[in-house]
């Protein structure tokens, strides 16, 4: 739609000088629904009347005549013949006359002209070819180019009649809307004959744009019935996010953010806290994140390439498929082990580390070295992706010592490790004390298996810690945790075949173990935000970060977003990384707690990649710290449970 503002005509009472000439907006034009607007302003202090003539060069013209309430203003309209459209949209621009002659207050002619062209569209398909799963949706991925956002009606249109490829039928449509520039989906579901029609009729899309100007696109696409048959793993199906009174988002748009596992079901994946719902236009949240974007590691290609199932079709999503390793672990309990603990995690624990180009170094801090193809000795750099459950809202880790870890580093000596296990934390039913790591806690309830390695542990914070945090006999690093693993890959013989042991911080958890609330058969915690209305801590809590952000305000609970103790500032730490691997094989299967490993798959087993590289061994690696400032819940709405 074309608006030309005519808010500075003055038609004044006294003399014909009091009246301007209208002023013509800019970049002006003309949308597929053929309108131009005027709007005329009046501001003298009786009312205006005239009339107007519109002309365009390419074809086409249109008398108005105007009455205007003094001090406001009208918008008049016109809408142009298809002919004249037609003309002016094949020309691609036209001259736009508008000429006047005010008769009241007082007789004034003006006349205003400007160069038009016709609206172009401001969405636009990311992509062209589309393969469409049994669940029939097609989510469309689309990009607005408009800075004040887009709005359209997007529907999937298929040929109805194939030998004369002239008629196509609207089969799905869905809204569109965007308040700002860049990425937007629309979620589109396909009757049950027209997904089973895919791949013998032509398909495409029509995007009938409302927002900023009325225009249509037609973009051809090529759909594809998905032929695996996929289902949903637990961690989809049971264990998925389920929105509380904080969260604005909707469970059905976290589902969405999904990839399919090695087994071929449909796994919960890595999302932003925060993200546009497709069905409001609004941004909305989901109150948990899970850390760094894993597509921004320089090996997320290569890492999602190895947790893609082999019957993946072109379109299937690919990433992190989170409770993975516990899936398996039901497959191996299955096959004989009922012997065995099984092992859920929820979702928000899940939580994703990157680190690029980090050169390693040995144990004097000096850069580790190895000799290149070339005979020189060069520093050897590796690009990590980690992804460790670590949840520190429950009183789940108190007892519980097994929780998934995915580990993938590649460097340029020629080391290469991608490894899915259920890493063990040290021995269930125990925790060492946060703020005094000799001294241990005893707990209740786990039945998971101990500690198969040396190393590995759990701090945590308990009754105590959180006292000492306030009381100044500590600072807030009293609750902090470390998770420190130790991980083997071994053979049925006790062959190592990979070791690495990345360590995982929290700043802000938002439980503490409270021997007060535990039982025989249960696991008591309290929460550091209560600190700040309990006795006799509260006064003191007030003046110490970070109780005194909110210090004042009237008690809230533990899961509102308000609080600082969302289990979102964490930090980790890159040790060892020793890989020997088998030779002639770099892929081999191993139990989910990494044991067992062999050459070929058996039910309830995980394939594990590895590689030896050139870097000599044996070599002790200092460890080093990363995202010490990090915050993955700033200002996002992100908050316990997290």
């Amino acid at each position: 739609m074309l608006a030309l503002v005519a808010g500075g005509v003055s038609i004044g009472p006294a003399s014909a000088e009091a009246a301007t000439k209208p002023s013509v907006r800019a970049d002006a034009t003309i949308g597929t629904d053929r309108v131009v607007t005027l709007r005329i302003g009046c501001t003298a202090a009786t009312t205006c009347r005239g009339a107007i003539a519109l002309k365009l060069s390419t074809g086409g013209k249109k008398k108005l005549s105007y009455r205007i309430a003094k001090h406001s203003a009208k918008t008049l309209s016109w809408t142009l013949s298809a002919g004249a459209y037609r003309a002016f949209a094949t020309r691609g621009s036209a001259k736009l006359t508008v000429t006047g002659t005010a008769v009241s207050p007082a007789k004034r002619s003006f006349a205003e002209s400007r160069t038009v062209t016709p609206a172009k569209p401001r969405l636009s398909l990311a992509s062209a070819s589309y393969a469409i799963a049994k669940d029939r949706r097609l989510p469309l991925a689309l990009t607005c180019s408009a800075s004040a956002g887009c709005g359209a009606k997007v529907s999937l249109q298929l040929v109805a009649d194939a030998p004369s490829g002239a008629a196509y039928l609207t089969v799905a449509s869905t809204t569109v809307r965007s308040t700002k520039a860049g990425s937007a989906s629309a979620i589109l579901t396909l009757p049950d004959d027209a997904y089973a029609a895919l791949g013998e009729v032509s398909a495409r899309v029509l995007i009938a744009e409302t927002r900023p100007d009325a225009v249509q696109a037609i973009r051809p696409i090529e759909l594809t019935r998905a032929a695996p048959v996929r289902t949903a793993s637990v961690a989809y199906a049971q264990r998925n996010w389920t929105p509380t009174e904080y969260d604005t988002c909707p469970a059905s748009l976290h589902e969405s953010y999904r990839t399919v596992g090695p087994d071929g079901k449909y796994y919960p994946t890595w999302h932003p806290p925060q993200v546009t719902d497709p069905a409001t236009g609004r941004i909305c949240s989901f109150g948990h994140e899970h850390g760094a974007d894993p597509t921004t590691s320089d090996i997320y290609a290569w890492v999602a390439g190895h947790y893609a199932p082999a019957d993946r079709v072109e379109g299937e999503p690919e990433g992190l498929p989170f409770g993975y390793a516990s899936e398996e672990l039901n497959n191996h309990i299955s096959a004989g082990h009922g012997d065995m603990a099984m092992r859920h995690e929820d979702n928000g624990g899940h939580k994703v580390f990157v680190r690029n180009d980090v050169g390693l170094l040995d144990g004097d801090h000096r850069s580790v070295t190895f000799e290149n193809a070339k005979g020189k000795r060069e520093r050897v750099v590796c690009d990590f992706l980690i992804k460790a459950h670590q949840g520190s809202w429950s009183a789940d880790a108190t007892a519980n010592n097994a929780h998934e870890l995915f580990y993938a580093v590649k460097c340029n000596d020629g080391t290469e490790l991608i490894s899915t296990t259920l890493s063990l934390y040290g021995n269930p039913n125990g925790f060492r004390r946060s703020c005094a790591p000799g001294s241990a806690v005893a707990t209740v309830g786990s039945m998971l298996p101990p500690a198969t390695t040396a190393g590995g542990s759990r701090a945590i914070p308990d009754r105590g810690c959180a006292a000492d945090a306030v009381s100044g006999a500590s600072d807030v690093w009293a609750l902090y945790e470390v998770w420190e693993s130790a991980n083997e890959l071994t053979t049925a013989d006790g062959r190592v075949l990979a070791s690495f042991d990345p360590w995982f911080g929290v700043r802000n958890p938002s439980r503490y173990y409270d021997s007060r609330y535990s039982s025989a058969t249960v696991n008591g915690i309290g929460h550091p935000i209560d600190l700040l209305w309990e006795e006799p801590s509260a006064a003191k809590a007030a003046s110490v970060y970070p109780w005194s952000i909110v210090a004042g305000v009237e008690r809230f609970d533990y899961r509102d977003p308000r609080s600082p103790f969302d289990g979102a500032q964490r930090d980790f730490y890159i040790g060892q990384s020793s890989v020997t691997g088998i030779a002639g094989s770099p892929v081999f299967y191993t139990d989910p707690y990494g044991g067992s490993a062999r050459t070929d798959r058996v039910a309830g087993s995980i394939a594990q990649w590895a590689v030896a590289g050139s870097m000599a061994p044996g070599i002790e690696l200092e460890r080093q710290q990363f995202d010490l400032s990090a915050d993955w819940g700033k200002s996002n709405g992100v908050h316990a449970p997290n």
